[in-house]
């Protein structure tokens, strides 16, 4: 099943379940919350990793997209496409007369694309906005082990 919405990859079921909420089935006063925080998790991954959790489509300049992965570009050629993963590259080098802009898809298409490790970065980030956010003592609100599998992951640096 393709994917259309962050809660595709973790539906509010599966975070009421890893939360230990009691009945994962059944109607919470936070499950408009708890989907909010999902989204919020994917949000800041995507932005942090450029790795786009679901595909959709977006207009990029010319040789600078760096989203991922890469489905299709609109105009270009399928042996092309490689090309516009490198970065800062006037027209990254490919011949030809190209646009300024170029409409394209990114993301992943199915769940089984999605790496584990950021699916599991999603979930931690949820349980500590869930359960951390209101402790005074706490300095960050996004867990070390996150950073780590977040930072393996990074595109750009």
């Amino acid at each position: 099943m393709p994917l259309t919405s962050y809660l595709d990859i973790i539906p509010l079921e599966r975070a009421k379940m890893y939360l230990r909420i009691d009945d994962p089935t059944e109607a919470h006063p936070d499950d408009s919350e708890i989907e909010s925080m999902i989204k919020g998790a994917f949000r800041f991954i995507e932005r942090y990793i450029n790795h786009i959790m679901y595909a959709r489509d977006f207009t990029g300049h010319t040789g600078r997209i760096y989203n991922y992965p890469l489905n299709s570009i609109t105009g270009v050629n399928e042996a092309d496409l490689s090309h516009y993963y490198q970065r800062n590259m006037d027209k990254c080098g490919i011949s030809g007369s190209y646009p300024d802009t170029v409409d394209y898809n990114a993301g992943y298409l199915e769940l089984e694309d999605v790496p584990d490790d950021l699916i599991q970065a999603a979930l931690q980030m949820l349980k500590v906005w869930y359960f951390e956010s209101e402790k005074q003592v706490n300095s960050t609100l996004i867990p070390i082990s996150v950073m780590q599998s977040l930072d393996q992951n990074r595109r750009f640096v």
